[in-house]
């Protein structure tokens, strides 16, 4: 679950931010919850009856606190909530710095923006670090940074990773399906490829350390976008 509290003293501003955020997140197919606060001091009350959440949408300026004081607040025993100031003017952008906030938006907020926003949150802060696989009784949970490449072999699939090698009998497809598609690519009809793996990609191979997998003329284009994506949101 992702939870968000959009902080904001405009009653049309701050519902109007909040059903984007719901817009956004249903798009996303991200399970979430938003609240939200008509000043920072009712925030504050929340945050410290222990509620947690994910990010806090904040609007820099408003009676009483502002966002900008209560995020300096938070920074002090909070380091893991994510921060989005909401702003009508650049005059306090400077100021910011030092919470680290994962983006500054400029009101009216707009869809596109706000879902780059969010994107880099759940890209940076909330990404799966495990895969599990359930075959018969037995769970395995493998660690996605082991996993270098996967291929498809005897009817099954054999992951070929740091720690060594591991079959499991699903397809591929069924593999590929369930592991994080901004970070896993097929480049073959027999190869799933990490991208955090890949050291270059020419026209029909892509190279990993001490290795070349071939690149199949269907999943080709897929493949390099995929990966320069990849490579800029790093």
């Amino acid at each position: 679950m992702y939870t968000v509290a959009v902080c904001e003293d405009q009653k049309d501003t701050r519902e109007e931010a909040a059903a984007l955020c719901g817009e956004v997140l249903t798009d996303l197919e991200i399970e979430h919850h938003i609240a939200a606060f008509s000043s920072a001091e009712e925030l504050e009350t929340q945050l410290l009856t222990g509620d947690r959440f994910d990010l806090l949408c904040l609007d820099i300026l408003m009676d009483g606190e502002s966002g900008m004081e209560l995020a300096k607040k938070l920074r002090m025993t909070d380091d893991r909530t994510s921060i989005l100031f909401l702003t009508g003017s650049s005059e306090y952008l400077k100021d910011g710095y030092e919470v680290r906030p994962i983006q500054y938006l400029f009101k009216p907020v707009s869809k596109a923006e706000l879902k780059r926003a969010i994107e880099t949150d759940l890209r940076l802060h909330h990404r799966p670090k495990t895969f599990s696989i359930k075959v018969g009784g037995r769970m395995a949970v493998l660690p996605l940074e082991d996993i270098r490449y996967v291929e498809s072999r005897d009817h099954g699939s054999l992951f070929h990773m740091e720690s060594g090698e591991q079959f499991y009998p699903l397809s591929l497809t069924e593999i590929e399906g369930n592991l994080p598609a901004e970070q896993f690519c097929r480049c073959h009809n027999s190869f799933l490829v990490n991208l955090a793996c890949v050291r270059e990609v020419s026209s029909r191979t892509v190279s990993l350390e001490h290795l070349k997998l071939p690149i199949g003329r269907k999943y080709a284009e897929r493949f390099r976008e995929q990966f320069v994506r990849y490579l800029n949101e790093r």
